[in-house]
């Protein structure tokens, strides 16, 4: 999949294209791929057809903008429209409603993941991408780190650098409006997305992986019950090149012989349950590699996951520090 970064890549991706319609169904052939020396499950799941194979060997996920979920108005027009015509005039509420309705809460329910390209469009990416480099330009990053890990313990595990970030902070206004615009899918989705009821959620991590070849090893989120249910990452990665960069997140679905390859591009937004279901990794970056992730809590199990924290530092069982937001 082309990059969707720079000012002359406004086109849409091919993947995107394919979702006009119905759009689980083209992620389901899209998204699907077994890898190199992998077993089928049970005389397997069908092999995609059409795309070209990802450069690591896995397929890239396909990607929907908000104009072009199915049922949207306002969508772009297509390839084949004629010169000048335009769309017409959009209602982002009503727009957002639809986009989660009829393209993440399905794709979450069927696949455990989603992604939605150019989800504020260029020019508030842009914004967004200058903040970040801000921040990282002001030497405020430090070593990303692991629950409950000694001093030292994860270079080897991952290699980003990360700040932590709440969104109200002078010079980070922009960063502020990505947030609401995530939450606010978050909130059309709530209900929706099995038995969780969202109630909140992490400050924002920005990471950056510097481009020396570091990336993090294969890991789970919430591997403990720690009340994180949906993983969201909006990536700032101009112009991006995984064949020459890469920096793929790649997610190995539970239980499923199949893997998803997902390019960190400009201005792309990503949902996965956070749980055991999806361990992931990011493999090494060539580049340097910008993300901002974001976690949201399922009520009821941050709630017993706080309780159980604060019984083990009363009976004096545990050095952990469980995020008290």
């Amino acid at each position: 999949m082309a990059s969707s970064g720079g000012e002359a890549a406004q086109q849409q991706p091919p993947a995107a294209a394919q979702l006009r319609g119905d759009s689980v169904e083209s992620m389901r052939r899209i998204f699907i791929h077994h890898p190199p020396g992998s077993r089928q499950e049970g005389g397997g799941e069908e092999q995609p057809a059409g795309p070209a194979a990802g450069p690591l060997g896995g397929l890239l996920c396909p990607a929907a903008s908000p104009a072009e979920a199915p049922g949207v108005e306002g969508a772009s027009p297509s390839a084949g429209s004629p010169p000048g015509s335009k769309a017409p005039l959009r209602e982002p509420r009503r727009d957002a409603q639809r986009l989660v309705l009829r393209y993440v809460v399905p794709c979450m329910n069927a696949y455990g993941l989603c992604i939605v390209d150019h989800f504020l469009g260029h020019r508030m990416a842009e914004k967004i991408f200058q903040e970040v480099l801000a921040l990282h330009l002001s030497d405020k990053f430090q070593d990303g780190a692991l629950a409950s890990q000694k001093a030292g313990g994860g270079r080897a595990i991952r290699g980003d650098k990360i700040l932590w970030v709440e969104g109200s902070e002078p010079g980070c206004e922009n960063i502020g409006y990505l947030l609401k615009r995530m939450d606010k899918l978050i909130m059309y989705a709530d209900g929706k997305l099995g038995r969780y009821k969202i109630r909140g959620r992490h400050k924002a991590m920005v990471a950056c992986y510097p481009g020396n070849g570091t990336g993090y090893v294969r890991h789970v989120d919430n591997p403990n019950g720690d009340g994180r249910c949906i993983t969201c990452i909006y990536y700032l990665n101009k112009n991006w090149d995984s064949k020459l960069h890469g920096g793929i997140l790649r997610i190995f679905p539970e239980g499923k012989s199949y893997v998803a390859d997902v390019e960190p591009l400009f201005d792309r937004l990503l949902f996965f349950w956070s749980d055991r279901r999806n361990p992931h990794e990011v493999q090494p970056s060539y580049a340097t590699r910008y993300a901002m992730t974001v976690w949201y809590f399922d009520a009821e199990e941050r709630a017993e996951a706080k309780k159980k924290f604060r019984n083990l530092v009363d009976a004096g069982k545990t050095e952990a520090v469980l995020n008290e937001d």
